[in-house]
């Protein structure tokens, strides 16, 4: 009853963004892992494009900072960080229907062997993905304008 007055409505309502873009959407792979990932979330999350009406765009950047290094200079725990610039189009006329960009990290253990540290910074980059998948849609999600 107190989210009456406050003109809340889910986001999956009919005629709002959340119920406007699965199916909808062709996302753009950017090159990469982490652009790799992103896309398979994306796709996992907005379904396969039956009719796509937009097109989605994203530009990566992400690096990885030494966080934990011992008297020796050894590293032994990194931090991925990431930002994605996004950008959703109609495909039809071109027009940017909503744009903006994400950020986020995770970490991983480099402590173990090569073995261990490789399938640790896989799975930060999995991680990562999630992260940023997120939070690009929810700010797709609450962008003005897209609907049904």
């Amino acid at each position: 009853m107190a989210l009456a007055g406050c003109s809340f409505s889910p986001v999956y309502a009919p005629g709002h963004s959340g119920a406007a873009l699965p199916g909808n959407v062709v996302v753009v792979q950017p090159s990469g892992e982490l652009g790799y990932w992103i896309t398979q979330q994306l796709e996992d999350r907005f379904g396969p494009p039956i009719d796509p009406r937009y097109r989605l765009t994203m530009a990566l950047s992400a690096k990885r900072e030494r966080v934990a290094v011992t008297p020796a200079q050894t590293t032994t725990r990194y931090n991925l960080v990431a930002s994605a610039d996004y950008r959703l189009e109609e495909i039809k006329s071109g027009k940017t229907a909503a744009s903006g960009s994400v950020d986020g990290f995770t970490s991983y253990s480099a402590a173990g062997s090569v073995v261990a540290t490789r399938a640790a910074q896989g799975d930060a980059f999995r991680r990562l993905s999630v992260i940023i998948t997120d939070k690009m849609l929810l700010d797709l999600f609450a962008a003005p304008g897209l609907a049904e």
